[in-house]
């Protein structure tokens, strides 16, 4: 089981890499913008490589009495390094009328389930693992009927609520990581603790999954701030996004 977790993590890893690859690289209309998707590209899928070779080698275990553990200081410079690149490409910025496509990347977050399975064997507290696992399920499996409606202009509150669930999902995913695991900032003696999340392949959510998965957000409520969807202005299909009920909530 310990080899399928960590071949299915890597799985998810890589195709979530390749797939916000492949966003910037469609969405490209100029040479320049090209250049760029690929050096954006380039930047992501090293990083992905650099952090999968640091968390087999151990790198995030860190040590006992450490203040700020490696995990955390990986998680601030990861976000950051991810909305550089990300930003920085022309083709992703100017997707104003085509939200769609990167809500969908998100998509990749049922991979929660793994955590659920990390849960169900013992390896993380229920306590972190439950609200972690089930969060980002829920949000993968919501991003597909809000990017059907994202791209229309009634679909714009849609698409905030569903970034700031998917964000406070994060949040509470990270803090109840930080707490359970041992250490300075442990506040729930939980057993088994959250100490797996520095073991590979476990340690490639807190280090990859969730920086990829903030600055996806970070660029989408971006550009939804700023963009007019001008492209279409027809009604969404009634079963996008969360439907009626859930416009009503943020109009």
């Amino acid at each position: 089981m310990s080899a399928f977790l960590a071949v299915a993590t890597l799985a998810v890893v890589v195709g979530w890499t390749a797939s916000v690859i492949s966003v910037l690289w469609r969405a490209h209309r100029s040479p320049r913008e090209a250049r760029v998707a690929v050096v954006s590209g380039i930047v992501l899928a090293g990083w992905a490589i650099l952090e999968i070779a640091l968390a087999r080698a151990g790198a995030f275990l860190g040590s006992p009495g450490q203040r700020v553990p490696p995990v955390g200081i990986n998680l601030f410079v990861s976000v950051l390094l991810m909305a550089l690149s990300l930003g920085a490409a022309p083709s992703l910025r100017s997707l104003v009328s085509r939200q769609s496509g990167i809500i969908r990347l998100q998509g990749w977050r049922v991979a929660g389930l793994l955590l659920l399975t990390h849960t169900a064997l013992g390896h993380v507290p229920p306590l972190f693992g439950l609200p972690a696992g089930l969060g980002d399920i829920l949000i993968g499996i919501a991003a597909f009927g809000v990017a059907r409606a994202a791209d229309y202009p009634q679909g714009r509150r849609r698409a905030l609520l569903w970034n700031a669930l998917g964000v406070l999902d994060l949040v509470v995913a990270v803090t109840l990581g930080i707490t359970t695991s041992p250490g300075p900032t442990q506040i729930f003696h939980t057993v088994p603790t959250s100490a797996m999340l520095a073991v590979y392949p476990l340690t490639l959510v807190p280090v990859f999954a969730v920086p990829l998965a903030l600055a996806l957000h970070g660029v989408s409520v971006w550009q939804l701030l700023r963009g007019r969807w001008a492209a279409k202005t027809e009604a969404p299909p009634d079963r996008a996004g969360f439907g009626i009920a859930a416009s009503k909530m943020v109009a």
